[in-house]
């Protein structure tokens, strides 16, 4: 069924609020803000915590060599993230594995 034009006035962009709704939450401080970084964000000590259950180094989890330079790191990680990420069919805990060392590795 195609679709068909509105008849109806057509709605002032700057003036008439939006049908969506708009934010209306407290915009929150920067430690707020910091916090709710930290938490999403894989730190060092939440990555080691990770791996500290596996057997395999950062390096081997990647599948790179010791000498691999960062732009080497970031492709092996962007590779199996591609792989193993859950939006994309992959297993949830591969993908954090990935995560870990790869947030290991980057900040050396």
């Amino acid at each position: 069924m195609p679709r068909t034009k509105s008849t109806g006035p057509k709605r002032n962009l700057w003036k008439d609020p939006s049908p969506y709704g708009t934010y209306t939450g407290e915009v929150g401080s920067a430690e707020t803000w910091s916090k709710a970084y930290e938490q999403a964000y894989y730190s060092r000590e939440k990555s080691q915590d990770i791996l500290c259950h596996y057997s395999e180094t950062p390096y081997m989890i990647l599948g790179i060599i010791t000498t691999a330079s960062q732009e080497e790191i970031k492709l092996a990680f962007r590779k199996l993230a591609l792989v193993h990420h859950p939006d994309k069919g992959g297993d949830r805990d591969m993908f954090e594995k990935i995560m870990a060392a790869y947030s290991i590795l980057a900040h050396l």
